[in-house]
């Protein structure tokens, strides 16, 4: 299993959640409005882009500060998905971005798509462990949950997971946050509708040092030496770093 280390935090359940979320964006808003007026825009620079479409961004390489690694069974690879070149496929895998000469910076904004392809087990339908997606910074969780796929394509179905939530914490409907729940399988649920998921995220947290790294990693129960029982992938990473004016001066 990947040795990443546990996000400790208290347990959430998904309408809390989804509260929380929201005053933290309108907080952010209300900041921005009070700089906007005293000092100022805050400031906004795009450091990494990555939509794997172009052959100068292979082995890793891409507009801006950083690049991509790899770790345990992963290397560089793409494949056409819904009609864009994405990175993957992956299975027990961990993808590595490692970020540098960092502009002087607040807050650190990353987005990204998630493919969950084919048949995930989320909270363990076979009672062999769950299927856990992993997204850190500097080795602090952001998400250690599991994620289910059977298909469905609403949260009105028998099968659960945590995320958004930390695995063993809270059991959320498959689909949850959720950006497009029809696309086609690849490999076991080949070209059947729901057989891949595609989750958007988009995370801003505080953080102000000139280097980071951002590991996006799965812990896959029995995916099959081809991948085609379960895989995973990205696409469109966007990594921004925001600077808010002083406004004691």
């Amino acid at each position: 299993m990947l040795q990443f280390v546990e996000f400790k935090s208290k347990p959430l359940d998904l309408p809390i959640f989804y509260k929380m979320k929201s005053l933290f964006t309108v907080s952010l808003l209300l900041l921005g409005v009070l700089s906007s007026c005293l000092n100022g825009q805050a400031e906004e620079t795009q450091v990494y882009y990555n939509d794997f479409e172009q052959d100068s961004r292979l082995n890793g390489k891409s507009e801006g500060l950083g690049f991509i690694d790899f770790a345990f069974q992963s290397s560089y690879q793409t494949f056409l998905f819904d009609n864009s070149q994405v990175l993957g496929r992956f299975g027990w895998a961990a993808i590595l971005l490692k970020l540098n000469d960092l502009p002087t910076h607040d807050y650190i904004k990353l987005e990204f798509d998630l493919y969950v392809h084919d048949s995930w087990e989320g909270d363990g339908l076979r009672g062999n462990g769950e299927d856990v997606f992993i997204l850190n910074f500097d080795e602090v969780n952001l998400y250690f949950s599991s994620i289910v796929n059977t298909k469905c394509l609403t949260k009105e179905c028998a099968a659960t997971q945590s995320f958004p939530n930390t695995i063993k914490t809270v059991s959320n409907p498959e689909n949850a946050m959720v950006s497009d729940a029809s696309l086609p399988g690849v490999c076991y649920f080949d070209g059947e509708i729901g057989g891949s998921k595609k989750i958007h995220f988009s995370e801003l947290r505080l953080h102000s040092a000139p280097k980071m790294e951002i590991k996006f990693g799965t812990d896959l129960k029995e995916a099959g030496e081809d991948l085609c029982f379960k895989s995973w992938s990205i696409d469109n990473i966007v990594v921004s770093t925001i600077k808010i004016p002083d406004l004691s001066s």
